[in-house]
């Protein structure tokens, strides 16, 4: 018996203990590495399935057979399914990879702003998981994930569309059926905010080379005045000013020659004028 036909084997055990009034998604059987066994059940109720764990390990037990342990784990998990919509597969697909293991409110807001028909259907769909979570256990589209989102095909519409010399071309128009699967998302954890590194000491600048040493200036020698001697024959001796006489002044020409200082004055006149 394969894994999956094994699983398929427990799920009527586990309608019978629970109650067919709570529904069980999937159911998985696995072998832990100290031999044991543990059963995960995957449901939208897990507070009535922990009510009733013990009569669900006793019940597995006795299905399995043999003698080693049984644990149940009951995982909290939320479907909406939406079937025969007038979508092709392909196209959902290319919207469903876009917000696939996003929080729920963020996968809202993206499809918000999705210019695509699958933007819509999608977004309902995922509205009606987050409703099952919180009738189911109280969780919040905050604290949801999309863990997985499947397109599926559906049955196709056939049509015909004519063509030359009476042949007809066929036309399928598809169909798809959506299922969401949302589950309880990690808490956020706040992210170490980066501390600057300390900065780098600059590198000190090489000592300039030691300059020359002058050579030591000679002492100028201080320049001292020298008296200048004056004998007393020149200090005494009084200086003679010779008087100017009156026939000594030069003479001033008043005649009317002199006054005339039109042009052509100082020409010679011709003679007989």
């Amino acid at each position: 018996m394969n894994t999956a036909a094994r699983d398929r084997a427990l799920l009527p055990t586990a309608h019978e203990v629970i109650g067919g009034r709570t529904p069980v998604s999937k159911l998985k059987l696995s072998k832990e590495k100290d031999g044991s066994l543990k059963v995960t059940l995957h449901t939208s109720r897990p507070d009535a399935v922990r009510i009733v764990t013990r009569e669900l390990t006793e019940a597995f037990k006795e299905k399995i057979g043999g003698d080693r342990a049984v644990t149940v784990q009951v995982v909290p998990e939320a479907r909406a399914v939406a079937k025969y919509l007038r979508l092709s597969p392909r196209k959902a697909r290319l919207v469903i990879d876009a917000i696939k293991g996003k929080r729920a409110s963020d996968a809202l807001a993206a499809l918000r702003f999705v210019p695509n028909q699958a933007a819509e259907h999608i977004s309902k769909v995922l509205i009606s998981a987050v409703a099952n979570a919180q009738d189911g256990w109280g969780a919040g589209v905050e604290e949801l994930q999309v863990t997985n989102i499947l397109a599926d095909g559906g049955p196709s519409l056939k049509r015909v569309r004519a063509r030359a010399q009476g042949r007809a071309y066929r036309i399928l128009k598809r169909t798809s059926h959506l299922t969401v699967i949302l589950t309880e998302a990690p808490p956020i954890v706040a992210k170490p905010k980066r501390v600057a590194a300390p900065a780098k000491p600059k590198a000190v600048a090489a000592a300039p080379a030691a300059a020359a040493p002058v050579a030591a200036e000679a002492p100028v020698a201080e320049e001292t005045a020298t008296p200048v001697e004056t004998t007393a024959e020149e200090t005494s001796a009084p200086v003679e000013t010779t008087p100017v006489e009156a026939s000594d002044a030069p003479e001033i020409d008043t005649s009317d020659r002199a006054a005339d200082t039109s042009e052509g004055a100082d020409q010679p006149r011709a003679e007989g004028e």
